[in-house]
Formats: C-alpha cells, structure tokens, sequence
C-alpha cells in the first residue's frame, strides 16, 4: 500500500508538472505579461477564428427526480457562431444567434416543466432570436484561458480553464438571471473544420441540463 502511495504520488507530480509547462507554453506563445501584451497567436485562438455552424445536437435537462427532458436543438434553428479577434487581437470575440421560431406542444411542455418558464416567457423567447457574446483570451502571465459570457436572457458568466491536449476545459460561474448556476464546458477538436460542444450545469433549482452540439466550419 505505501509503494502504491509513493507511485500515485509521482505520477500526480508528474501531472502537475505538464500541466504548468502546458500553460507556460501557451503563455509564451500568446505573448509576454508586458506593458503591451502581442496579439494572440497560439494554435487554439487561430484555429477557432471563422464562422461556425450547427450540425447535429441536443439539449436536456434531467430534475431531482431524475426525469429528463429533451429536445433536439435543431428543431430550436440553432444557428453558430462567428469568432473574430478583436481589440487590437487581445481577445477572441465569439457571437452566435438562433431563431426560436414555431414551438411544438412537447416543446413548450419542456420549457415549462424543466425550466419553469411562464406563458408570457415562452411567448417572448418564440418573437426574439437568442443572441450570446462571448470575449475569450489568455492570462499572458500564467497562460490561463479566461472567459467572460453574456445572453439576450441577460444571465452573465465568469470562466476559467485550460488546455489539455485538442480540448479546451472552461468551469463557469453564473449570475444576474442565472445567479447560483454553475457549469463546465468542453470544446473538443475533431478536426480543422469540426469540433464537438458539451456543456454541462447545475441549475440554481438544483437541476441539471447538458447541451450536446456539433460544429462545422462554414465554407
């Protein structure tokens, strides 16, 4: 037992110590914690930059009880987003917006029961797209990817995360409407035109909801 001990702990060390080269590397690439940091130019910000549209996914939300409710987000008219740099390169600039449009009674049912969402607040989400910003950059000094969230349901989100080999780990706070939420999401790299979107939370009621997407680069 203690050999097993001493062979876990050097493992975890050994862990720890990519994960900090990882994020000095990633420091190093996108810039120095100068007075003017350069422009992001790492891989991941270069890669991600274009328009993006949705190819397949689901959303679902699974209560106390452990029923779960769902519905495919392409029936939503989700759209994408399109990803630009912006202030002079220091930040990734992610916008996306989708029309509700017409609902079906077991959607408007699922809106109801898992998101307790009142006549009046499915009537207005149906008239207006959904719109989301997000600004997205990297901690020049400690190479941290950072994230900072904003939607037309005015809920706000702080996030922080990391690299780790072709996914990108965000663990989020949420507040203002979605204030006690908190989430993780994970883009994951299929390939220089594709990429899988899962993100994961714990709703301020204490249920649970996972969107499940899939990106493709548009042409």
């Amino acid at each position: 037992m203690k050999r097993l001990s001493i062979i876990l702990l050097v493992a975890m060390v050994g862990m720890s110590s990519c994960a900090i080269n990882e994020e000095k590397e990633t420091a190093k690439e996108s810039g120095s914690a100068s007075f003017q940091p350069k422009p992001l130019d790492d891989d991941w910000s270069k890669w991600l930059v274009g328009e993006w549209k949705v190819v397949s996914g689901e959303s679902s939300v699974t209560d106390e009880s452990g029923k779960v409710g769902k519905i495919d987000l392409d029936e939503q008219g989700a759209g994408g987003f399109k990803i630009e740099l912006g202030l002079n390169g220091q930040f990734l600039i992610m916008k996306s917006e989708a029309e509700t449009g017409e609902m079906t009674p077991d959607q408007i049912k699922y809106f109801k029961d898992t998101l307790n969402a009142s006549d009046e607040d499915i009537e207005r989400l149906k008239s207006n797209p959904f719109k989301s910003l997000l600004i997205h950059t990297i901690d020049p000094k400690t190479g941290e990817r950072l994230g900072y969230l904003f939607d037309s349901m005015r809920c706000i989100a702080t996030g922080k995360g990391r690299l780790e080999g072709n996914r990108e780990i965000m663990e989020w706070v949420w507040s203002a409407t979605a204030q006690g939420a908190t989430s993780v999401s994970i883009i994951e790299k299929i390939n220089d035109n594709k990429f899988t979107y899962n993100h994961k939370y714990i709703l301020p009621n204490g249920n649970k909801m996972e969107d499940k997407v899939e990106f493709t680069r548009k042409k």
